[in-house]
């Protein structure tokens, strides 16, 4: 119209067609919609995740720590999030949960590469997970890269060595002590959740079910910042 460009629309930008296109929306079954739909939610966090913590990283190397702690900001706000997503699938019955189980076959929430690159990043590196069980091969390829190259865990470790602001470092201890509390916090919500649908019983994937994921609830992936507040 007289030359000028139209802007794109909301459903546009958001690239809703796309997005609900590939979404698992449409399922006949309703309680398999929120549960997957749930699942994929995670996956798109995950990964703005992992677009922060590498902006940490490039802040903490370049001795910004006002920028480095305003990246992190989001991040336990985001994992709370993801928490309460939790209290929908709580909702689900025995029976639906069973079903849905069945439907996911050796398919497991373990075998998100994109949980597993965040806490790589973070400087949690356990390798045996490379290994796991219905990982690609291009999935395994981003892993070993993340196993290589540095950490948000180093970078903080270093710039608290460096920085003369004793309170610049304390700040972004705070920030990322605060991401890995939230964290704990996501891992136990969903310990227990496994624990509601599956009492003592053997997870998805054959993996240990609501005991390994206590166990992981345990974890900090930044052991260095935990240090320093004793």
């Amino acid at each position: 119209m007289n030359g000028q460009a139209v802007a794109p629309s909301y459903g546009q930008i958001l690239q809703l067609d796309d997005l609900l296109g590939s979404a698992r929306v449409h399922d006949e079954d309703v309680d398999s919609v929120l549960f997957l739909a749930t699942h994929q939610s995670c996956e798109i966090f995950f990964a703005v995740m992992l677009r922060h913590l590498e902006a940490v990283r490039t802040a903490l190397d370049a001795d910004d720590g006002p920028l480095a702690e305003r990246r992190i900001a989001p991040l336990p706000r985001i994992v709370a999030t993801l928490t309460g997503q939790f209290d929908g699938l709580a909702t689900l019955t025995p029976a639906a949960f069973d079903a849905i189980r069945t439907e996911l076959g050796s398919a497991s929430g373990f075998q998100s590469a994109q949980f597993r690159e965040v806490e790589y990043l973070c400087g949690l590196r356990d390798a045996r997970f490379v290994n796991t069980g219905g990982f690609t091969e291009l999935d395994r390829a981003r892993l070993r890269a993340r196993l290589e190259e540095r950490s948000v865990e180093e970078a903080y470790r270093d710039f608290a060595e460096r920085c003369p602001d004793p309170v610049a470092v304390e700040r972004v201890r705070g920030a990322l002590i605060d991401f890995d509390e939230a964290l704990a916090v996501w891992r136990a919500r969903h310990a227990v959740l496994a624990e509601r649908f599956l009492g003592g019983a053997t997870g998805t994937a054959g993996s240990d079910g609501a005991s390994y994921l206590w166990l992981a609830a345990r974890r900090r992936v930044f052991p260095t910042a935990w240090a320093a507040s004793s």
